[in-house]
C-alpha cells in the first residue's frame, strides 16, 4: 500500500471523528433546561395577567409545572392546547406556571389570552431563562414538591405525560 494512499485514508478517519465529536458538543450544547435532579433556582416574576407576583419559594409543597415560551414562537403555540388541556387535567396535583421571553409584558398576556393559556403568565426579564439554561423554545420544567427538578423536555408534551411527570 502507498505512503499516498494510506495517509488519505488516515485524512478521511480523523475527519469523520471530528465531525462525529463536533455532532456530539453540538447535541449536548443544544440541550435545554436546568439537569434534572438539581435544584431549581430561585425566581420570583410579575405576572402578566393580573396584579400579582409569582414566587417559586411559596410553592414548595407542591409540584411546579414551568413553560418557558414566547409569543412569536409557533411550537409553542403549537403545545399551548396541551399544556392547557394537562392544567384542566391535573391542577389540583400542581402549580402551571407560564414564564414569557417576549420584549413586553403586553406580547405574554396577547399570547396568553389568545392561545388560550388558563393558567398564570409571568413575564421573564430573561433572568429565569438564564438561570434555568434555556435555549429553545418551548421548554417545559417540572420542579418536585421538594424544590429539585424532576423533569425538563423541549416542545410539546401529552397531558398524560405531564402527569406522570408530576406524580414522579
Amino acid at each position: 500500500m502507498s505512503l499516498k494512499l494510506l495517509s488519505s485514508r488516515y485524512v478521511d478517519y480523523a475527519i469523520w471523528a471530528a465531525l462525529g465529536v463536533g455532532l456530539l458538543y453540538f447535541m449536548h450544547a443544544r440541550a435545554s433546561g436546568p439537569e434534572e435532579g438539581s435544584p431549581a433556582a430561585p425566581f420570583e416574576l410579575k405576572l402578566a395577567n393580573r396584579d400579582a407576583t409569582f414566587r417559586l419559594a411559596e410553592q414548595r409543597g407542591k409540584p411546579v409545572v414551568m413553560e418557558v415560551f414566547a409569543s412569536w414562537c409557533g411550537a409553542c403555540r403549537r403545545a399551548a392546547p396541551g399544556l392547557a388541556e394537562a392544567y384542566r387535567e391535573h391542577r389540583d396535583e400542581a402549580t402551571f406556571i407560564g414564564v414569557s421571553v417576549d420584549d413586553r409584558r403586553e406580547e405574554a398576556l396577547a399570547a396568553r389570552n389568545g392561545w388560550g393559556i388558563p393558567y398564570d403568565v409571568a413575564h421573564d426579564d430573561a433572568g429565569v431563562a438564564r438561570a434555568y439554561k434555556v435555549s429553545r423554545l418551548p421548554t417545559v420544567i417540572v420542579i418536585g414538591a421538594d424544590g429539585v427538578v424532576r423533569h425538563v423536555t423541549t416542545g410539546g408534551a401529552s397531558p398524560g405525560e405531564i402527569g406522570r411527570w408530576i406524580r414522579q
